[in-house]
């Protein structure tokens, strides 16, 4: 099995593994529990899950190594595999993980004032701004996180020249 199908099969197994624990939502307190929900409704929550559910799906396609995706059978298969991935995701109840999340981390009166702090222009800006900030900063991570890894191999494959020569063969071999 190639490791990019490997790949695919953990990233599948990982998702289904963690979906039932996304369920289950405790609180014991009833008006924390709705000033959770308010305060996830000011942020536009769902907008942003589902934004990041989409930079998570374009990020995966990007993962997969093109040369295995060339021909029109194997593009059908992984955009096949993204519509089932994108179906999955809308049967999840993101909503119940965040509203845990925020019960979990968040005392009931830091939920009161992070509704004041939402309420103020301040806040409604960063609600505006957010996403466009964390998508910006992802891809900006991502290619930093891209350069430093190059350079790791670059130095590691100088260290080591007969696995540079190893591979070279490998690639000369293709």
């Amino acid at each position: 099995m190639k490791s990019s199908s490997r790949l695919l099969i953990l990233i599948v197994l990982s998702l289904g593994m963690a979906l039932p624990a996304m369920a289950q939502v405790k609180s014991p307190d009833p008006e924390k529990t709705e000033n959770i929900r308010q305060l996830m409704k000011m942020i536009g929550v769902d907008k942003l899950q589902h934004s990041m559910a989409d930079q998570m799906f374009d990020a995966l396609k990007k993962v997969m190594p093109a040369a295995q995706f060339q021909d029109d059978k194997s593009r059908k298969m992984l955009d096949r595999l993204m519509e089932i991935l994108g179906e999955e995701f809308k049967k999840v109840d993101f909503s119940s993980m965040t509203l845990e999340l925020y019960d979990k981390y968040f005392t009931a009166d830091e939920i009161k004032g992070l509704m004041q702090f939402y309420s103020t222009p301040v806040g409604q800006k960063s609600i505006q701004v957010l996403p466009a900030l964390t998508q910006e900063s992802m891809g900006r991570g991502m290619e930093l996180g891209q350069a430093a890894g190059t350079k790791a191999v670059d130095r590691w494959l100088d260290e080591f020249p007969e696995l540079k020569k190893g591979l070279s063969e490998i690639e000369q071999s293709r």
